[in-house]
């Protein structure tokens, strides 16, 4: 039942065969529980590695399926907390509020860890948005209610502030024709979309850039620094932009192409420079590059606002097209193509002058003091929330007076056309806002069940505290469910009195959604030394579905079969057993319903994917692993939108995902070694140094007291 490629590792193969004769068969509910491994999708026995006490393991599978207190942790941070933006009120109540649950479970050292401060905290309150057209007796009703969201760190209105909707002038005649309007009006942004700028995330980088704008136009003395969305200073690039070959063209950001451009001296000078640029998010320069003629090839280092990325560009006459490598392994496309000096001078001239109409146009808008600026999500139903760039370090005063108001793609339609029907319309927006001068502390929340025998020594269970906080949200699945899950995790241990070998630390970061900033600031706290006692991290933040599986380096795949071996067959599905059985596939009947755990080679590293907190510890050598998250679950419906709320949650996953955490992490804190991270670490592992004193054999009938006990262990009961 074993892949191929783990029989061609011969160590891994040693180990799931060595005295093993069980190969279950699941077939519906008769499957036998907390057996066997899955390894590449395959049944596979479990790997021979002491680990956790049996005893205990069964305790907390049972605690876990009979008595789970998961959806009771997300009901208090969705409805009792709500929205956690770093930083907010809301996110602090809900961390001390986790750190007074974790210390009455009796974990140790539960405490507010401060990672950074922030100059002003932002506190969003009760936000709407209506719409009003003529009545049947002449009066202005309220006709629609508005979906809507706002950049996070701008301003909000002073109570309700209700006025016409002008659409926004593009030319000099259709400025002068509603100039007089414009005073108290709200302001319909055009919904054109530039070249390249397609999807619906490139939304936030045209908000922030809007705002920016508005700004520089209001204060042009201001000296604000040219910072990333996520809030750091963009590394400075050089002094003098480099002459040579310009390129322009998109960088594919998970499906939605955003405009970028490259400028780089000759392929044959040493040493080859240039810089790189993302417009609304980092211009950075090219270090370390070289170019390979026989291929042509050009790999060089991009250093950005989020640190560096590699790229690699196969140059064909005026293509390039490659690919950007995050330090998290995320891979996203480039392409560009290379316009010489007259046609780049040509367009660069054509542009200026329209910006500098467009900057004309909106100058003389904002002499007119408008309630605001209303824009498309370009989204049917949903909208997404981010953040003004710069929020970090932005005090009170540099706060700008404009707002500006994201509708979904629907309401903008019908915005849209009842001005084009040359309908009256009045736009109401009412966004409460409390902003308070700091420096504002931010925290993670830790607590730990101290190891026995290693206990500087470390398996660290996470997930992210803080979500956006726009209106509607209450940070449910990004990222309410893996906190509960956390919490619900060091619960289930601390219930079953569990007393592993190495330290289990539970962990939940803030400054996630503002670009990993708690686990970062973590990690870069730590020494080598306990970087190096780190076995691994886990981090869940896929939303509601269950952890259902972990990519691993081969070296990696027998400890993690073991560890997560013991909840295989004991969670079921009765709604995803009768989708699978009704549908066409017959293949997937016989796991129809199982909520397993499968572990698969991503090859001889570790290829974690995924912009998670689990990047920080991978990018210091450290394990870091997010969960696969499996089911019917539609993650984006709720990633980062209104629609992130309470009803999204599945309890029964929810109730697998905080079983399986815990579970996982008392078996790796009970391991023999720490999560080995070369194959020469899992030989060793696997093939111990005898001990010089001879020991008495054990008895033929006598269990060993590792987790290979699971072999017979019957069912608790049978999944319903």
């Amino acid at each position: 039942m074993r892949s191929s490629r783990l029989t061609a590792c011969g160590v891994i193969a040693v180990v799931l065969t060595a005295g093993c004769s069980l190969t279950p068969q699941p077939e519906g509910p008769t499957q036998r529980h907390g057996n066997f491994a899955v390894i590449d999708g395959e049944l596979a026995p479990v790997p021979k590695i002491h680990m956790g006490h049996p005893a205990v393991v069964r305790r907390v599978v049972r605690e876990g399926r009979h008595d789970n207190h998961v959806m009771d942790h997300l009901t208090t941070l969705t409805q009792t907390f709500g929205p956690r933006l770093t930083g907010s009120t809301a996110c602090e109540d809900a961390a001390r509020w986790a750190r007074d649950r974790l210390d009455a479970w009796g974990l140790a050292d539960a405490r507010l860890a401060e990672w950074g401060e922030i100059a002003v905290r932002f506190d969003r309150g009760p936000s709407t948005g209506a719409v009003y057209a003529p009545g049947r007796r002449g009066n202005m009703d309220k006709v629609r209610d508005l979906q809507f969201t706002t950049l996070a760190w701008t301003p909000g209105t002073d109570g309700p502030a209700r006025g016409p909707v002008v659409r926004m002038p593009e030319t000099t005649d259709e400025l002068d024709a509603v100039r007089d309007q414009l005073a108290g009006a709200w302001v319909l942004i055009p919904d054109e979309q530039p070249e390249g700028r397609g999807g619906v995330r490139s939304v936030g980088f045209l908000m922030r850039e809007r705002t920016k704008q508005r700004q520089e136009i209001r204060n042009p003395n201001a000296t604000a620094e040219d910072e990333s969305p996520h809030g750091g200073a963009e590394p400075s690039s050089a002094e003098e932009t480099p002459h040579g070959a310009h390129w322009a063209g998109t960088y594919d950001y998970s499906g939605n192409k955003i405009p970028c451009w490259m400028q780089f001296s000759d392929l044959d000078a040493d040493p080859i420079t240039g810089t790189l640029s993302i417009p609304g998010f980092s211009t950075g320069p090219i270090s370390d590059a070289a170019y390979d003629a026989g291929t042509n090839t050009l790999t060089f280092t991009w250093k950005h606002a989020m640190g560096a990325s590699h790229i690699t560009l196969t140059i064909a006459d005026d293509k390039a097209t490659g690919q950007s490598k995050s330090g998290s392994g995320n891979i996203y496309p480039i392409e560009l193509t290379w316009k010489d000096a007259d046609e780049q001078a040509a367009e660069e001239k054509e542009e200026a002058t329209d910006a500098a109409e467009q900057l004309a146009i909106l100058t003389a808008v904002l002499e007119q003091n408008p309630l605001g600026f209303i824009s498309s999500s370009r989204d049917p139903e949903r909208v997404w929330t981010t953040s003004k760039t710069g929020w970090r370090d932005m005090k009170l005063a540099d706060y700008e007076t404009d707002v500006e108001v994201n509708v979904t793609g629907n309401d903008y339609d019908y915005l849209n056309s009842r001005l084009a029907d040359a309908v009256p319309i009045e736009v109401e927006f009412d966004l409460k806002r409390t902003l308070t001068a700091g420096p504002i502390p931010c925290y993670n929340v830790i607590a730990e069940i101290p190891g026995t025998e290693l206990p500087d020594e470390c398996v660290i269970v996470s997930a992210h505290l803080d979500s956006w906080d726009g209106p509607g949200s209450q940070g449910a699945t990004d990222n309410g469910t893996g906190s509960s899950v956390v919490l619900e995790a060091a619960r289930l241990l601390a219930t079953s009195h569990v007393e592993p070998k190495r330290t289990i630390r539970f962990i939940l970061w803030s400054g996630e959604e503002q670009g990993l900033l708690g686990s970062k600031a973590y990690v870069e706290s730590l020494s080598e030394d306990q970087l190096a006692k780190i076995s691994a991290a886990f981090v869940d933040d896929g939303g509601t579905n269950y952890e259902g599986g972990l990519p691993a380096a081969d070296c990696m795949i027998p400890y993690l079969a073991a560890a997560t071996a013991p909840v295989n067959g004991f969670f079921f599905s009765r709604p995803d057993y009768d989708t699978a059985v009704t549908d066409d596939d017959a293949t997937n009947d016989k796991w129809a319903g199982y909520m397993n755990v499968n572990i698969h080679s991503s090859g001889e590293t570790l290829k974690a994917s995924g912009g998670s907190d689990h990047a920080s510890f991978n990018k210091l050598g450290v394990p870091g692993f997010f969960w696969d998250e499996v089911g019917r679950a539609n993650y984006r419906r709720g990633w980062h939108t209104q629609f992130d709320r309470l009803d999204l949650a599945i309890p029964e996953y929810l109730r697998q995902s905080a079983t399986t955490m815990a579970v996982t992490a008392y078996q790796l804190a009970c391991a023999p070694t720490r999560l080995p991270r070369t194959q020469a670490e899992l030989d060793k592992a696997m093939n111990p140094e005898p001990k010089k004193a001879k020991e008495p054999k054990k008895s033929k009938t006598s269990a060993p007291s590792g987790s290979e006990s699971w072999m017979s262990v019957e069912p608790l009961s049978a999944p319903g």
